[in-house]
């Protein structure tokens, strides 16, 4: 969860601002009630801890409009108002496969503090808030990149276009002018963020008409609109691959800068693709089915003690009506089933509110979590072990005994990690992941020793002997299934070993000698030393592989060192051995 460090006096002055008292006390009795932690305070900061579904809560302005409402039970508007500007935005075609949405706003007449202090706080408030959004909404500016501009010597239209990297500026913490090639390998932000780069596709470029820098996004901005003390007319660009997260970053620095009594001016944007976006901050209309709200709260509440609840939260009921596909709403569940709900308007800058069950959690916690009922459950079910965890159970107790400890790693890798490095095959179609945050984490992995090699290769400047063993998920033709694997890297470390731990396992479980089978591997399949494998087959059934891991692949993951594993298919372990428990 981010932690936000906010600052007395800029709560203070914010709400001073507004019209409003600020009240210490309250911030720490109440605020947990919100969605935050509050982790400590002293007489000059609050650090307060925020859940991953409140990005809205980021900044000292937001964080003080949402207290107003739930602490002092005055409402804040769903809408803020959005003035037609007059500046222009076009995102070039070419950005399609480089940086492909973008977006921009202008507020202008931002109150900053009444003193240099206050002002140098807000500008440092300010980018705070930015690298908070960067981390959530924009995953580590992947997703989202946010840049914040002072627009006084900067033009409109602006210009989003791809670049070759030769095109040259000044960035902010720069000496002097670099080309955008120079900034990836010699500036401490581009050598940071470089890889959000596709240098093959191009290199993302903000101008002005001029064509001076705006931004290099994700990257840096140019010192032309560098955001100082004395700015209070701002341009706010925001790129990346989500577009739906990009306009809700864009949305909560407007809405942040609106808290300071700065006017919001939409900017026209064509995008790549021809089509034109402006900015709106108009809230969501919810339908909010009465039997949703009675169902997951135990106790059916009034109509004025919802409307009540969810202004605290910072929405509004506007009335009651129908869920029915003719009134414009749908049920819960899915159906058009008619019945009535609540009309429930929420700010379009609450990215979390993606259903009715959003509203709902919002309704709840307005009301108050200790003031629902208490209530026993009516369903009396008695535990019993699922399927498969029994063996699981007896698996892990016999690896523990051989002196292994147990590991849990990432199910998510990548072609070269799971196939190329450790020289296995694709046991079925691979499942790739549509949308990968990194490049390391494409696909989902088809066996779990190579995951164990990479625990290894961490930890090799630690003292010998290492042994370890992980159950744990594979997929593979698009389905889970499970493997138990196991690698050891020690001085004496061999075949023997390796067959040691196998032959243990299997018989720890009930394997019967008469129907165990040991053949050589294929050489050069797998990480093994050619004659130094065994395939293991249990009445004729292919179970596992175990042996001695060819030197060749071991230093290729930086070890030096004697490393004996295995690893058996769970699923075919437990078609083929007989569970004590049950027979």
């Amino acid at each position: 969860m981010p932690t936000v460090s906010l600052k007395h006096t800029l709560l203070e002055d914010i709400q001073k601002f507004n019209g409003h008292s600020y009240d210490r006390a309250s911030w720490l009795s109440d605020l947990s009630q919100i969605g935050v932690v509050v982790e400590g305070s002293d007489d000059t900061e609050i650090e307060i801890e925020v859940f991953p579904d409140r990005p809205d809560l980021l900044s000292h302005e937001t964080m003080a409009r949402a207290s107003r409402s739930f602490l002092q039970d005055m409402p804040s508007p769903c809408r803020v108002q959005v003035s037609r500007g007059a500046e222009k935005m076009t995102v070039k075609p070419e950005m399609k496969n480089v940086r492909p949405h973008a977006f921009a706003a202008i507020v202008r007449g931002v109150y900053t503090g009444s003193t240099e202090v206050q002002r140098d706080l807000f500008v440092q408030s300010l980018m705070d808030h930015q690298e908070k959004l960067h981390t959530t909404l924009g995953r580590k500016r992947r997703s989202v990149s946010i840049g914040v501009h002072d627009i006084s010597d900067i033009d409109g239209p602006f210009t989003v276009s791809s670049d070759d990297g030769s095109y040259s500026f000044v960035p902010l913490n720069g000496e002097g002018r670099m080309s955008l090639k120079d900034i990836l390998t010699n500036h401490p932000k581009g050598i940071e963020y470089a890889h959000l780069v596709d240098q093959g596709e191009g290199f993302p470029l903000i101008t002005d008409k001029n064509g001076k820098v705006i931004s290099f996004p994700p990257i840096i901005n140019g010192v032309d609109t560098m955001v100082t003390t004395k700015s209070t007319d701002f341009l706010i660009d925001v790129t990346g691959w989500d577009q739906r997260a990009c306009i809700s970053a864009l949305k909560l620095i407007a809405l942040s800068m609106s808290e300071r009594g700065g006017k919001i001016e939409s900017v026209e944007v064509e995008q790549y693709d021809g089509t034109t976006w402006i900015l709106d901050m108009e809230p969501v209309e919810n339908y909010v089915p009465k039997s949703l709200i009675s169902m997951l709260a135990g106790f059916e509440p009034s109509d004025d003690s919802v409307a009540k609840s969810i202004s605290r939260m910072g929405g509004k009921m506007i009335g009651v009506g129908r869920t029915g596909s003719s009134a414009g709403g749908t049920r819960w569940d899915g159906l058009s089933e008619d019945e009535p709900a609540y009309i429930i308007e929420m700010p379009s800058w609450r990215a979390d509110i993606l259903h009715p069950v959003d509203v709902v959690e919002d309704v709840i916690i307005g009301i108050g979590l200790n003031s629902l009922p208490q209530k026993n459950s009516l369903v009396n079910l008695p535990g019993s072990a699922s399927e498969g965890s029994s063996l699981e159970r007896r698996v892990r107790q016999s690896i523990r005994a051989m002196g292994a400890h147990e590991v849990q790693t990432l199910t998510l890798t990548n072609m070269e990690m799971e196939f190329v490095t450790p020289r296995l095959i694709p046991a079925g179609e691979i499942t790739r992941i549509k949308n990968p945050i990194t490049r390391e984490h494409d696909i989902l992995r088809q066996y779990i020793l190579p995951s164990l090699f990479q625990v290894l290769s961490s930890n090799r400047h630690h003292e010998l002997p290492h042994r370890i063993f992980e159950l744990g998920t594979k997929v593979v033709d698009h389905i889970n299934s499970s493997s138990v694997a196991w690698a050891c890297a020690e001085k004496n470390a061999g075949f023997s070993s390796a067959k040691g731990y196998g032959m243990s396992l299997l018989r720890d479980l009930g394997t019967n000698d008469d129907d165990l089978g040991l053949v050589e591997g294929s050489p050069g399949v797998g990480p093994w030393i050619p004659g130094r494998v065994a395939d293991v087959s249990i009445k004729g059934v292919y179970v596992g592989t175990f042996g001695e891991i060819d030197p060749a692949v071991s230093v290729s993951y930086g070890l030096r060192v004697p490393i004996h594993a295995g690893e058996f298919d769970m699923k075919a372990l437990m078609s083929l051995l007989p569970d004590p428990l049950l027979n």
